[in-house]
């Protein structure tokens, strides 16, 4: 071993090969304090390096994941929502909710946090899909009872805005089908429904098992007249006839079929009448016409007589076969005379003014 490493050895407090050879080690109270405090040195500055290791270490695996801005994904495709999330290293929980809206389904509706917030990349976004309306298809009624076709769309759209409903009236048929039974629907079953909707339905009112006694009309006024028949459910038509009669009142001279004839209920009634020679004031007479089509179940028909200054009139509602409605009028000039088929006015005559 050369001098220079012995020195070396020696400045660390071991003997010398020298002190060895001669068979004495220095044992002096200097060298040995000399030693202990170097040795202790050592194992300070290697816990000290450990102990910053470790500092290190930890800090490096605790320390925040990047931070990143949560994106605006409301009314979005969830897939485009997805991708934008992917980007910034933000992970989705889905959660499905109905929304009775048609248009909105597969779109983000709502989203957690809030678009604009810095949150560390890894968050989870909880984001709120719409799946649309709970009923996206018409569903095929026929055969059903009515009551049960209520119950079914009350329990579909118990907590939703509906977008199915009943048109009412009801429109009531004769049929060999258990009273009650819908037998007809319009929208047809597996259309599907886009928006707010509103479904016919046709149903029977069971079997035709009697006739109606044509009542004698004449004489009737003409008002008078159409109440009668319009609470029978028998459609008519007014005739003028060749003659006049005195005075503004609009009377019944005959009718066809004969009074007391039995008919089936929708029966067309024809009724004759004379024009009036005279009528008040700033007032028109006419015989108002109109054609209907020819349903193939009766409507819900509706004449309203709408004067400016009186308001509105129901002269007669009704169901109806449709064909020809006429009846004779003495109204003031300005006056309206609207049809509404089904509660939707379909024609509109103005009396013109003088």
């Amino acid at each position: 071993m050369g001098n220079e490493e012995l020195r070396v050895l020696a400045n660390f407090g071991f003997p010398s090969f020298t002190s060895l050879s001669a068979g004495k080690l220095s044992t002096g109270t200097d060298g040995s304090n000399d030693y202990f405090r170097k040795t202790l040195l050592l194992f300070a500055a290697a816990f000290l390096a450990m102990f910053f290791a470790v500092i290190v270490s930890f800090f490096l695996t605790v320390r925040g994941a990047e931070r990143t801005v949560v994106p605006q994904v409301v009314d979005k495709q969830l897939t485009e929502t997805l991708i934008m999330l992917q980007e910034r290293e933000l992970y989705p929980i889905i959660q499905l909710k109905y929304t009775g809206n048609p248009a909105d389904k597969g779109l983000v509706i709502q989203q957690d946090p809030e678009p604009g917030s810095f949150v560390k990349a890894g968050r989870r976004v909880i984001l709120t899909i719409s799946q649309g309306s709970i009923l996206d298809k018409v569903e095929n009624y026929v055969g059903k009872s009515l009551k049960e076709v209520r119950a079914r769309l009350a329990s579909l759209f118990s907590t939703l805005e509906p977008i199915l409903v009943i048109r009412e009236p009801i429109t009531y048929v004769y049929d060999e089908t258990e009273p009650g039974t819908v037998i007809a629907q319009n929208p047809s079953a597996n259309t599907p429904i886009s928006e707010p909707t509103e479904l016919v339905l046709v149903v029977s009112r069971g079997q035709f098992d009697s006739l109606l006694r044509v009542p004698d009309l004449t004489g009737f006024t003409s008002e008078a007249a159409i109440g009668v028949l319009s609470e029978l459910t028998l459609s008519f038509v007014f005739v003028e006839d060749d003659h006049t009669s005195p005075g503004p009142e609009i009377r019944v001279n005959s009718q066809s079929p004969l009074p007391d004839s039995e008919v089936a209920a929708g029966t067309k009634i024809s009724l004759s009448y004379s024009r009036p020679d005279s009528w008040p004031q700033n007032h028109s007479y006419g015989l108002f016409e109109y054609m209907l089509p020819e349903y193939p179940v009766s409507v819900h028909l509706e004449v309203i007589l709408r004067e400016p200054e009186a308001g509105d009139l129901n002269l007669f509602t009704m169901p109806h076969p449709g064909r020809k409605i006429s009846f004779p009028y003495i109204l003031p000039e300005g006056s309206s005379i609207v049809v509404m088929v089904n509660n939707e006015e379909i024609y509109r005559f103005r009396i013109p003014e003088k």
